[in-house]
Formats: structure tokens, C-alpha cells, sequence
């Protein structure tokens, strides 16, 4: 009866040791997989969205980009349109990747994302990732810098004294708020 129990409680204890021996194994591989970069965000300040803390986490293979996104402005934000550019250290551009987003954030306020851009280059640990925003579409407002790419370029150089143009325009392709639109009568 001893012996049993023994070997019970023998064998209960190499089971539990050795899932946490496997668990911790899959762990330290699922860690080793995954890999984040801190990115540098070029602020506009005529845009009404902010990037905070921008993040580039690569999950094999595959990258996402985590940020918060602050509001400035006194109209909800509908999306963006953002640009991630790779800089190698010699200064070189490795890779630029432009994309839309929806990105519903409300007057005045915070919300953090996760963005999958279509990344084909490996980014090693000598490149620089930079972050901008071409285009933030709110519900009546849609905000556009002039020439956010060579912005972009020229603040991966070294240039931090450029000062963008933005170009608002009224959006009139996105319902208000509110989904009520007035059709004026025609007056003949």
C-alpha cells in the first residue's frame, strides 16, 4: 500500500514538472518568435490625430503596429491614412509601406489600435522605423499634409526644423454623426 502511494505520488509530480518543463520550453520559443521595435513618430501639430508610444512587434512573420491615438480636435476621427518608412543605417530606404485605416476615435480622447501593415522586408536591428500620417478623415473635416513622404524623408535624415502644410477640406462623402442628411429643395 506504501509503495503505491509512493509511486502515485511519484508519478504525479514527474507529470507536473514536466508540463511546466514544456510549457516553459513553448514559452521561451513563443517569446523568441516574437520581436518588438519602438518607432519614430513625426508629429504634425496642424493634424488633429497624435501617435503615442508607436510599436512595430513582428509575430512570425507577420508585423503589427500598436499605438495609441490621441484626438486634438473637437470632431470624432473616421480614419487615417499612415506611412512607415524603414531606414537603414546608412541612410538608406529600405522600405515604405502606405495604407488606410479605419480608426473611430471620439472628440478629445485616446484609443489605442494594432495595425497589420503589409511589410515584406525583414527589419534588422541597425534600421530606424519611422511613422507619419498622410490623411486623418474625420466626419465633417478631412485634414491632408502636403508632400508627407518627403517630409517623411527628409525627418528620417535629420531635418526636424520642416514645418508641413495642411490642407483641410469638407468631408462630404461620410454620413454626420447623427446619419441625418438635408437635402436642400431645389427653388425654380
Amino acid at each position: 500500500m506504501r509503495r503505491r502511494r509512493f509511486y502515485l505520488l511519484a508519478l504525479i509530480c514527474i507529470s507536473f514538472f514536466s508540463t511546466a518543463f514544456f510549457s516553459a520550453i513553448a514559452h521561451y520559443q513563443e517569446t523568441a518568435q516574437t520581436s518588438s521595435r519602438s518607432v519614430l513618430f513625426f508629429d504634425i501639430l496642424d493634424l488633429p490625430a497624435r501617435i503615442d508610444e508607436p510599436t512595430l512587434i513582428k509575430k512570425a512573420n507577420k508585423y503589427s503596429l500598436t499605438f495609441a491615438l490621441a484626438n486634438r480636435s473637437g470632431e470624432q476621427l473616421a480614419g487615417l491614412r499612415l506611412t512607415l518608412m524603414v531606414v537603414e543605417s546608412s541612410g538608406k530606404m529600405r522600405a515604405r509601406v502606405s495604407w488606410n485605416e479605419a480608426a473611430d476615435v471620439s472628440a478629445y480622447s485616446i484609443k489605442t489600435f494594432e495595425f497589420h501593415p503589409s511589410l515584406n522586408t525583414e527589419v534588422n536591428e541597425a534600421s530606424r522605423i519611422y511613422l507619419g500620417i498622410d490623411e486623418v478623415v474625420g466626419r465633417e473635416t478631412i485634414w491632408h499634409t502636403v508632400d508627407a513622404e518627403k517630409l517623411l524623408r527628409a525627418y528620417a535624415r535629420g531635418q526636424h526644423d520642416l514645418i508641413p502644410k495642411v490642407q483641410t477640406v469638407a468631408n462630404k462623402f461620410d454620413p454626420p454623426r447623427d446619419g441625418i442628411r438635408v437635402i436642400p429643395k431645389d427653388e425654380k
